[in-house]
């Protein structure tokens, strides 16, 4: 049962948090909604936390490279789910905070050291069915972004893996036309690639090949003369 001092502290606490009361204040803190450009959902955030999440997402979607609409799905979703498990992480260290401040005048001890460690320790006795749901909450979310980052890398492979096999059969069919003295027209044949590209991927497949033939022990790397300004 809780004592009487602590009821006490409580009630001082909460007189002290009663949001903010400043026209500044609550524009600080207002919720604002928005249609997500990918998702299509409405969420509400504080216009600061919205700017993080959008610049963290947009950062993280970019670094797993995906194309077309499904792998885009599944990078939004790895996204938004380190996000929110980011926040989780968050919400426990306010836990705490929150019970650094329930506790500020009913522990007894003036070493501000102490003082935080036995108010962590009170937090941990009081509220451990909410950190026990915050660690079964991260175990789903991590769960959750393994399983799509396994699906997306799965996608990405055999989305590489065809588009080399494109890519070969390309090669080979403009190198017969160019013997034939014909012009080759990659969509005809149902490819993607420009002529410029098969070119490109031509003339990198010749050159690596040079390089593995060559004994590069045997020469000395040639000096780089600056340009001429």
């Amino acid at each position: 049962m809780i004592s009487e001092k602590q009821l006490e502290a409580n009630r001082r606490n909460a007189l002290r948090s009663t949001g903010p009361r400043t026209e500044e204040g609550k524009k600080a803190s207002a919720l604002n909604a928005r249609r997500h450009n990918l998702t299509g959902q409405v969420t509400a955030m504080t216009d600061a936390d919205r700017i993080m999440h959008d610049a963290f997402s947009a950062s993280l979607v970019e670094s797993l490279a995906p194309e077309g609409a499904m792998e885009t799905q599944l990078a939004q979703r790895i996204a938004t789910d380190s996000w929110r498990l980011n926040r989780l992480s968050a919400i426990e260290d306010n836990l705490y905070a929150l019970g650094h401040s329930a506790h500020s005048d009913d522990i007894e001890t003036e070493h501000p050291e102490i003082h935080a460690a036995l108010a962590a320790a009170k937090v941990f006795q009081e509220e451990s069915k909410q950190l026990q749901l915050l660690t079964l909450y991260e175990q789903r979310i991590n769960r959750n972004i393994q399983k799509n980052l396994a699906t997306l890398q799965a996608l990405q492979a055999a989305r590489i893996a065809k588009r080399e096999a494109e890519m070969k059969e390309a090669k080979k069919l403009l190198q017969l036309s160019e013997i034939k003295g014909l012009a080759y027209e990659p969509i005809k044949d149902g490819f993607v690639f420009s002529t410029a590209q098969i070119h490109a991927a031509i003339d990198k497949e010749r050159r690596l090949n040079r390089a593995y033939q060559t004994d590069f022990s045997r020469y000395k790397p040639q000096k780089l003369h600056a340009k001429a300004a």
